[in-house]
């Protein structure tokens, strides 16, 4: 499985993207979260990977949850693919019940296009095919397997592992530490966390109790910009990075 990691942001970072990827299919691409200024994300991915990534050919989006770093960028998504990607098929959009249930009431008021007047013109189906994502057992997302888990944070939040069939990407989102979760992520081939440093969210010394092995399988992404992380096993993410997922039992036969 290769992923694309088009953003390592945290809220507030003012040098990268929001915590975000793209997982390479036969199709195209799977979004991870969306967050703001996609287009300029997926240009600057572009860049840096060396993988040419046409907005036009996401055919999936899986949203974690509707904080802005994680979901500010599907106005521009939805209206791209209606205004400049007219051809391409309207993407699938994907999200727990629960953040589902909200998901056009955040989009609504600049999207609906009800003008002055009081009668909706669009809904959330004109835009995106939407999907919800199974709280028990799996979800099929075109040539993927989703499995979701809810985190501890502000709002509801899902953690993801997603199988390709060969190899299993674990992808922590937005959340508290909790040794559940991540025990619950180790069913992954390599699994990527959020370090956030703060309320609400995992830090380093709590990340460093994991198991050694678990530790060498973990990536960090959601770092603020201004902190420093020590020396280890877990390495820190960068916009643009390319991840090769590799199943562990094909490694160690």
């Amino acid at each position: 499985m290769r992923v694309i990691v088009t953003g390592t942001g945290d809220a507030f970072s003012t040098e990268r993207f929001g915590s975000s990827a793209l997982i390479q299919t036969p199709e195209g691409f799977t979004a991870i979260d969306c967050p703001a200024s996609p287009l300029g994300m997926y240009r600057r991915a572009s860049e840096v990977s060396g993988i040419a990534i046409d907005p036009g050919c996401i055919h999936d989006l899986i949203m974690t949850h509707l904080h802005a770093d994680h979901a500010g960028g599907l106005e521009t998504m939805a209206f791209y693919r209606r205004y400049k990607a007219p051809d391409s098929p309207k993407p699938r959009l994907w999200a727990a019940p629960g953040v589902m249930a909200r998901m056009w009431e955040r989009l609504a008021p600049s999207m609906d296009g009800r003008g002055l007047g009081e009668t909706p013109a669009s809904s959330l189906e004109d835009f995106f095919e939407p999907g919800e994502l199974a709280l028990d057992g799996d979800t099929r997302v075109g040539p993927l397997t989703v499995r979701v888990r809810w985190t501890i944070h502000a709002v509801p939040t899902v953690g993801l592992l997603i199988s390709d069939g060969e190899s299993t990407l674990g992808w922590s989102s937005d959340t508290e530490f909790h040794v559940e979760h991540a025990d619950w992520l180790a069913e992954a081939d390599l699994i990527v966390h959020e370090c956030g440093e703060s309320v609400k969210h995992a830090t380093w010394e709590q990340l460093s109790t994991l198991p050694e092995d678990l530790q060498r399988r973990t990536r960090l992404l959601h770092v603020p910009d201004d902190v420093d992380l020590p020396d280890g096993s877990m390495k820190r993410l960068h916009d643009g990075e390319v991840l090769e997922v590799q199943s562990r039992i094909s490694e160690s036969i």
